[in-house]
């Protein structure tokens, strides 16, 4: 009886159990999932506003590991704003009541969609989760105990294969960028002191690049340290999401960049730490946001060695390196220059919108402590600059190539010594080099400073409001120590040599060479900017030009040259009495003038072109072979340069000149003086004058310059010995006079004349002159020369050819080879004519051209298709960027012809096209030849055959040959249609230059 009741009591405790268990098992398995499952959805909408879908929970009661499937959750416009396919929470119930908190086996979240969105009124679509009422306001609980934190050890957590979308329609603009896929996984999550996990984040990014992080890190005490990288990055869609508020474009580029942190706590908050810091730049190209011109292109950029302390305020960089960037950069006709003028702009408006937010000014920001920067060294190599003047009438374009700079030991401290090695070359030609130091606060430097060859030519247009003269050719060299100092007043002093080779001008006017030499040396320059102070040990010219001519009322071709300044607006005011200036305001004005000093200036072999009309009998000489020095040029007020010249006339007649010169009062006392002049080698001067060819004679002529506080005098002593004139030369506008008679009378015993007259006047009378004795003439061009100018230089081509037209085959324009050799041996005569121009005039010939071009207007027909084709399926191209393939081109070659010609097309049984008047023919030669004879002449292209076969001469002439392009015009072109006769050609003739 004992045994029977105790098997009774086990199996009623076993059945107890077992029940439990089923009730357990059945409340976890079934109810509690589907209790959830019908309540949470209903919980998240009372708190979102929104619905969201839930496909399953499944909780297994025993190893507690929860799962839900299939979350989503919309915004407001039904689009879905977060979910994911699975999150599944296991949980380690029994270590976590040994733990007193939790402890997580794993929650691992798999394909979660996040879809962020900024709509086009600025708001984003997560503001849509509001409660769907407002809660009872709570009452306040009773303050608990501090119990510390809550014990939590989660060892393995992941988000797998999750997507983050991105969309902002703010702008105007859909811009959207997608991070997937999104994993994540962090290993050991603990709230207990002195225990650290680790993870590792891997994001890829839809439009390129990924971003890396790994590291360990604790919460008690917080804590992280690790490497980050982002690899590839593009610049073009980080500016397209978050930087089109600037005024540039990044157009292209990848960024990366890997760093080393350190995160710890500290009093004042979290101490980071980044240091190992590397960050590259490839391909990054900078354009205006509005007009889409280039601003930079920069191929590579690398900075090395990062490392920052947030809390120390400090970051220092090892190196930063760049190569082959291209920057362009202009100086607009408002002298800012186009950097300048986009970002001040920019930043204006910034401020603007920042002092409109507020009532009043906004106030100061307090004054932090500011951070430290130092670089240990910048380096660019190869660096290309394009600038352009337009503040200049015309503008100036230079070119910096080869530019490398490297500078040391930069801090924002602005404290020390920066050692700087700077070199370019400018317009390929010329090149800069410094290398020194300088201290940035306040601004100093000592640099050694090279120029060499830098070529004045492309400083034409800062030339040209001052002076009518051509800078035809001439470049600079120049080497020497530059000191320069912020300071009151500007310090500049310069020591050094510098000189200028090859120098060449010409007279705008004219045309007409003015000033040249081959060298002009400047040795031992001594410049001290502050004390005004400008000295000079020696000054050499060789080989030195110049043309200077004294017109019949007196003024001078330097005159002509001159621009006169644009005349200032007359501003009337009432007269003010003013104080006469005490003696102490005239002594400093005095010694605020500069000291200018040169101890020799001296001349081998120079030579000029004088020419005086101011004279009885007009004087023209061509002066060479001329040496001498000035000694003594100084600007003190009782100094006077003496010089001493002398040289020859037409390499024969010697002329001498000398004298002092005072350059404050401009007080002169200067004579010149001719002998042995050949009067025959005047004659073209003297037939312009008088009419007469000059058979036989010789001159000599002492002029004596006198200027005296305005006063000019000049004492002329002329001797002509054995004058006699030749055959008269016939020139209606030369002067009439009784040559003869006069010669006979003023001729001595011995065949000689003298003759001595004086002029005075003063310089400062416009209306100063020895009178109307001669008329200025000018030759007109031989009648020979303008009818027949080929026939004119035909000494300088090698054989009789017709050089006045080039010939052509049909339909082309291109140049055959003889043409070419022709104009080659035309160019040859051209180079050593710079007065003349060439004129082409480009033919088209209708009856011969057109045969040969009508294939070219079929194929424009059958690209037109094909473009037309291309824009059904969604791409615009014109037609005239497509090349058809061979395939395209038969194709649409049968398409055209069946509809130009329906009745007379088919296809075979095999779908081959066939023409049934002739099915038997090759189908696209006879379609080909039967479709251009539907194509009547086109006048648009035949002209531009015309104007093409112009351009390609004038390009030959001037890119081959060596012909100035302001030497070469193109006519209006001609449609001719009748038969060329001689063949197809295009006409050239010759004229003189304007």
């Amino acid at each position: 009886m004992p045994i029977t009741l105790n098997r009774k009591k086990t199996l009623i405790a076993v059945a107890a159990v077992s029940a439990g268990a089923a009730a357990y098992a059945l409340a976890g398995f079934y109810l509690l999932p589907k209790i959830a499952l019908s309540k949470l959805p209903q919980i998240v909408k009372e708190q979102t506003g929104q619905t969201p879908q839930l496909q399953q929970i499944r909780l297994n009661p025993f190893s507690w590991v929860l799962e839900l499937r299939e979350f989503s959750l919309p915004a407001g416009d039904g689009q879905l704003l977060a979910g994911f396919e699975a999150l599944r929470i296991d949980l380690a119930a029994w270590e976590s009541i040994k733990l007193g908190g939790v402890v997580v086996d794993s929650i691992e979240l798999s394909k979660l969609q996040l879809n962020i969105a900024r709509r086009a009124d600025g708001r984003f679509n997560f503001a849509d989760l509001q409660p769907e009422q407002a809660e009872a306001e709570a009452v306040p609980a009773a303050p608990e105990a501090d119990t510390g934190p809550l014990k939590l050890l989660i060892r393995h957590a992941a988000i797998v294969d999750g997507k983050l979308a991105w969309l902002d329609a703010s702008t105007g603009q859909a811009l959207a960028e997608t991070l997937v896929p999104v994993n994540l996984m962090l290993q050991d999550i603990s709230t207990q002191a002195g225990q650290a996990g680790n993870g590792k984040l891997t994001l890829g990014i839809e439009s390129g690049g990924s971003i890396e992080w790994s590291g360990d890190f604790s919460l008690q005490p917080l804590a992280s340290k690790g490497h980050l990288q982002l690899d590839a990055i593009g610049l073009d869609k980080v500016w397209q999401l978050f930087l089109q508020q600037l005024p540039i474009r990044i157009a292209a580029g990848r960024a990366g960049l890997q760093i080393d942190y350190d995160l710890t706590s500290a009093d004042s908050g979290v101490a980071v730490l980044l240091h190992n810091g590397a960050l590259a730049l490839q391909q990054l190209a900078v354009v205006e946001k509005n007009s889409g011109k280039p601003l930079i292109d920069l191929p590579e950029l690398a900075v090395d060695g990062i490392g920052v302390d947030v809390e120390g305020q400090t970051v220092n960089v090892a190196g930063l390196t760049s190569r082959n960037a291209a920057i362009q950069a202009w100086l607009q006709a408002d002298g800012t220059v186009n950097y300048q003028a986009l970002f001040g702009e920019d930043a204006a408006a910034a401020t603007a919108g920042s002092t409109q937010t507020g009532a009043g000014a906004p106030a100061a920001a307090e004054p932090g402590k500011p951070w430290s920067v130092r670089l240990g060294e910048l380096a660019l190599h190869d660096y290309q600059i394009h600038f352009t003047d337009f503040s200049q009438a015309k503008p100036a374009e230079f070119k910096l190539s080869e530019l490398n700079c490297k500078l040391q030991n930069f801090s924002s401290d602005l404290a020390g010594k920066v050692p700087l090695q700077f070199s370019t070359r400018l317009n390929q030609t010329g090149s800069l080099a410094l290398n020194g130091d300088m201290l940035l606060q306040p601004f100093a430097a000592d640099w050694d400073v090279q120029i060499k060859n830098l070529q004045l030519k492309p400083f034409q247009p800062y030339l040209d409001p001052f002076l009518k003269l051509e800078l035809v050719d001439g470049d600079v060299n120049l080497i020497g120590k530059l000191h320069l100092a912020v300071a009151e007043p500007f310090q500049l002093t310069f020591n050094g040599d510098a000189d200028v080779d090859n120098l060449l001008t010409r007279d705008q006017l004219k045309n007409k060479d003015f000033l040249k030499w081959s060298n002009l040396a400047l040795d031992g320059i001594a410049v001290d900017l502050a004390a005004q102070d400008f000295k000079l040990a020696k000054v050499l010219l060789e080989r030195p030009y110049v043309r200077f001519n004294i017109k019949k009322d007196g003024s001078t071709n330097i005159d002509e040259i001159l621009v006169e300044p644009k005349a200032e607006p007359v501003k009337t005011a009432k007269p003010v009495k003013t104080a006469a200036k005490p003696a102490a305001a005239k002594a400093k004005a005095k010694a605020d003038e500069p000291s200018i000093s040169i101890g020799k200036i001296e001349m081998r072999n120079g030579k000029s072109d004088f020419a005086d009309y101011s004279l009885i009998l007009p004087f023209v000489a061509e002066m060479n072979g001329l040496n001498g020095e000035v000694r003594g040029f100084s600007s003190d007020q009782d100094a006077a340069a003496t010089m001493a010249l002398k040289g020859k006339v037409y390499d024969m007649a010697l002329v001498g000149i000398k004298g002092k010169y005072q350059f404050q009062s401009g007080d002169s006392d200067i004579a010149l003086n001719f002998t042995h002049m050949p009067l025959p080698l005047i004659t073209p001067y003297m037939a312009e004058f008088a009419g007469y060819r000059i058979e036989k004679g010789q001159m000599a002529l002492d002029l004596h310059y006198k200027i005296k506080r305005g006063q000019l005098e000049v004492q002329n002593k002329l001797f002509i010995d054995q004058l006699t004139l030749g055959d008269k030369v016939e020139n209606p506008n030369a002067v009439s006079l009784p040559l003869h008679l006069a010669i006979a009378l003023l001729k001595d015993a011995d065949g000689k004349i003298n003759l001595d007259f004086p002029i005075t006047g003063s310089l400062e009378d416009p209306q100063f002159s020895v009178g109307a004795l001669v008329r200025d003439v000018l030759v007109n061009l031989v009648k020979k020369v303008a009818m027949s100018p080929f026939k004119a230089i035909a000494s300088l081509l090698s054989d009789d050819k017709d050089f006045s037209s080039v010939q052509f085959t049909p339909g082309s324009a291109e140049l055959a080879k003889d043409q070419a050799d022709k104009l080659g041996e035309l160019s040859k005569a051209l180079l050593s004519k710079p007065e003349l121009t060439l004129e082409i005039k480009g033919i088209a010939y209708q009856n011969q051209d057109w045969p040969a071009m009508r294939f070219s207007a079929l194929q424009d027909v059958l690209k037109k298709m094909k473009s037309g084709e291309l824009r059904d399926q969604g791409q615009k191209i014109r037609h005239e960027y497509i090349q058809l393939s061979d395939d395209d081109y038969k194709r649409l070659l049968a398409k055209f012809f069946a509809e130009v010609f329906p009745q007379d097309f088919e296809r075979s049984l095999l779908g081959k096209p066939r023409i049934k008047s002739n099915p038997d023919a090759d189908f696209y030669t006879l379609a080909r030849e039967r479709l251009e004879g539907i194509f009547q002449p086109d006048p648009l292209k035949l002209n531009d055959l015309a104007v093409a076969r112009a351009n390609h001469i004038a390009q030959y002439v001037t890119e081959s040959g060596g012909i100035s392009r302001d030497r070469v015009y193109i006519l209006a072109t001609e449609l001719n249609q009748d038969e060329a006769a001689d063949g197809i050609s295009a006409m050239l003739t010759l004229n003189a230059a304007p």
